[in-house]
Order: C-alpha cells, then sequence, then structure tokens
C-alpha cells in the first residue's frame, strides 16, 4: 500500500494516488464546465463528465475514515474535528464568494445595462450570499443563479464531515454497516423514477459516494486487493478504469458509476498496480495538490475569460466564442479551435488555482490546526 504520514495535524495516512485521481476528477469537472458547440463537447462526449463530483465524495468517505474513523470513536473531540475540516475548505470557498461579489459589483458600475439585482451584473442576486457564506447553499435553493456553483458539493460534504462524526463517536465500528445502509438507500433515491427536487438528489449523491468511501474503509484492510500481484493489480486498474469511461461516454448512471468508483479507490488506494504508480509522478500530484483550489476557482476564471473575449474578439476581427458581457457563452468552430480553447482555458484555470492554494488554502488550514487544540479544548472549560 502506498501511504505516508501527514505529520502531526491528526490526520492519520495519506494515499497519494487518491490525490491524483481527486486532480484528475477536478480537471474533467473543469472540461465539463467550459461551454462549447463545437469539438469534443459539441458532439457529447464530456456530458456527463458533472458525474466525477460522486467520485470526490468516495475518496473524501475513505480518506476521512482513514483519517479521522477510529480517532473519533475513541474519543477524539468532535468539535475539533469539524474547525479542521471547516478550516480547510471555507476559508477558500469565502475568498471566491468575495472575489465573485467585487467582479459583479465592479461591472455592474461600468455597465448598468448589465445589472439584474441592485449594483450587481449578472443573474446572481445578494439574497442567495448569507446561505453561500455559510456553507448552506447545497440544501437552501437558490433565488437567482448560484455563487460559485461548485460549491454546493462542499455545503453538502461539511454536512457528511459532522453525520460522520457523530457517527463514530456513538456507533463506534457500526459506524460503517449504518454508512452502506445510508448509501445503499441514497443510491436507490438517486436512482429512483420517482421525482425528487435538484438539492434532495445532490444530497442523495453524497451520502452514497461518502457511504460506500467509509464502508470501503472499514473493509480495506480484510479484503484481497492489498494483496495483488502487480499484474493482477494492473489488470484490474485498466479494466476499473474503462468501466468508468464507458459510463461517462454512455448512461451516466449513479448507481454503476458509484459502485464503479469504490472499486478504482480500492485500488488506487492499494497502489499496487501499474496505473497507481503512475498516478505518483510529479505532474499528478501536482494537480492533486491543486485539487481543491481548481474546483473552486474555476467557474470564475472561466467567467472572465469569456467576459474577455467578448471586448477583444471585435478588435481583433476573430470569432472564438459567442460571447456577450454577462450572458450566455459557448465555444465556436471549427473543432479544432474549440478544443484548443477548452484547453488553454484549463491551464488558465489551473495557473488561477496555484495561487489560490499557496495564498489561501494552505495557510487558512496550517492556522486552523494551529488553533484547533485551542478551541477543542474551550469546549472542556468550565462555564
Amino acid at each position: 500500500m502506498v501511504k505516508s504520514a501527514t505529520g502531526g495535524s491528526g490526520e492519520g495516512l495519506r494515499y497519494p494516488a487518491l490525490d491524483a485521481l481527486r486532480g484528475l476528477a477536478a480537471l474533467a469537472v473543469v472540461f465539463h464546465h467550459i461551454p462549447a458547440n463545437a469539438g469534443l463537447s459539441g458532439a457529447g462526449w464530456d456530458v456527463n463528465f458533472g458525474r466525477m463530483v460522486d467520485l470526490f465524495f468516495v475518496i473524501s468517505g475513505f480518506v476521512i475514515a482513514s483519517a479521522y474513523g477510529e480517532r473519533l470513536s475513541t474519543g477524539f473531540p468532535l468539535r475539533r474535528f469539524l474547525w479542521l475540516r471547516w478550516g480547510r475548505v471555507w476559508p477558500l470557498h469565502a475568498t471566491m464568494l468575495l472575489v465573485f461579489l467585487v467582479a459583479l459589483l465592479a461591472l455592474g458600475a461600468l455597465r448598468p445595462d448589465l445589472r439584474n439585482d441592485g449594483p450587481l451584473a449578472g443573474r446572481q442576486v445578494l439574497a442567495d450570499l448569507p446561505a453561500a457564506f455559510l456553507l448552506l447553499n447545497g440544501f437552501i435553493p437558490s433565488i437567482g443563479m448560484p455563487w460559485n456553483n461548485p460549491s454546493w458539493s462542499v455545503s453538502i460534504e461539511m454536512a457528511l464531515y459532522g453525520i460522520a462524526a457523530l457517527a463514530w463517536r456513538f456507533l463506534g465500528r457500526r459506524a460503517a454497516p449504518a454508512a452502506l445502509v445510508a448509501s445503499l438507500i441514497a443510491l436507490a433515491a438517486a436512482a429512483s423514477p420517482l421525482a425528487i427536487d435538484e438539492a434532495m438528489y445532490n444530497m442523495a449523491r453524497g451520502v452514497a459516494g461518502f457511504g460506500l468511501g467509509m464502508t470501503l474503509h472499514a473493509a480495506f484492510h480484510r479484503i484481497p486487493v492489498r494483496a495483488l500481484p502487480v499484474m493482477v493489480a494492473t489488470a484490474l486498474e485498466i479494466a476499473t478504469l474503462f468501466a468508468l469511461g464507458a459510463l461517462l461516454f454512455g448512461s451516466g448512471a449513479i448507481v454503476p458509476f458509484d459502485l464503479v468508483a469504490t472499486g478504482l479507490v480500492a485500488l488506487a488506494a492499494a497502489g499496487h498496480g501499474f496505473v497507481s504508480r503512475v498516478l505518483l509522478a510529479r505532474p499528478f500530484q501536482f494537480l492533486g495538490a491543486l485539487s481543491y483550489a481548481l474546483y473552486m476557482v474555476h467557474v470564475f476564471v472561466i467567467g472572465r475569460v469569456f467576459d474577455l473575449l467578448a471586448l477583444v474578439q471585435p478588435w481583433l476581427g476573430v470569432t472564438v466564442a459567442a460571447s456577450r458581457m454577462g450572458a450566455a457563452d459557448a465555444l465556436v468552430g471549427p473543432d479544432w479551435q474549440a478544443d484548443l480553447a477548452k484547453v488553454v482555458i484549463m491551464a488558465l484555470c489551473v495557473g488561477a488555482a496555484w495561487p489560490a492554494a499557496v495564498l489561501i488554502e494552505r495557510p487558512a488550514r496550517q492556522w486552523s490546526r494551529r488553533t484547533a487544540p485551542a478551541v477543542a479544548a474551550s469546549t472542556e472549560s468550565p462555564n
């Protein structure tokens, strides 16, 4: 098994191949969110790439179980755990909301014709901002266009951290069977032909993936995947990747996707195959280290690229995108141009993720680690 200690933060073991998988999943989501009427997107190749968020949930359930499950069941302070998780995700999330707010206020001041809600340009409304700041946007329906839409999954994941922590604290080792039952119920709900609203569907996605990840970790030390020969492990990794690809390019159905994703996480965590070893290469690890920042900044970067194209295309006499300031955008053909533009925009997103990770995400995480002992101790102090 490929793993390494993280030091004194209380976060247990790392699985570097899973970091790389998270980075690749984030890149797939970025590709999916760049609108295009030509090239690979025009052909519909990436229509199900948003399903890669479900892989995030499976990885998170496994990693959090590895880092905290046993600790929480034996007395690790709940408040310290939640503070560490909040410090991991909220500062960059809040920063991006402020960036969106400043940008939309500035654009509204420069272009009053683009205003929709008071001084804001665009379709976001100020009434949605408090819920977004508090990471409740995965549960409270938006009035207007969501603020930094990908944060819905972060909102749900924070709720799952709390639910899982309570399960480990009060159920101990029975938390894993409970997680399995919850994930199966959630999968049934998500795949049901009966209509459920978007918030309920997304919550079911989170419970299903996170629960499968928790269940996998509980069984991980008892399943033979950890002792597979290299060639067998490699063959299984390749087969699992092909199955995942077939689902992404096919139906995108949540039940088989989550099950295959769980198998992929198991194989990558074991780290015995050549695919897992390739994921340890520096470019994949770099991408994995930027995965959260990439996920949080990419919608803003994509929107600003299209705004810039709307300004410069008339001057240059070229058409790369059907783009108007504050309106719906899409890259246009020929196919090679749309695909090349997507690659360039993805590179810009990765480039923007690096300073976001270095200047905001990592310092905030270090600060939460430094302050976590005091936060936990404050719950034990007399009133």
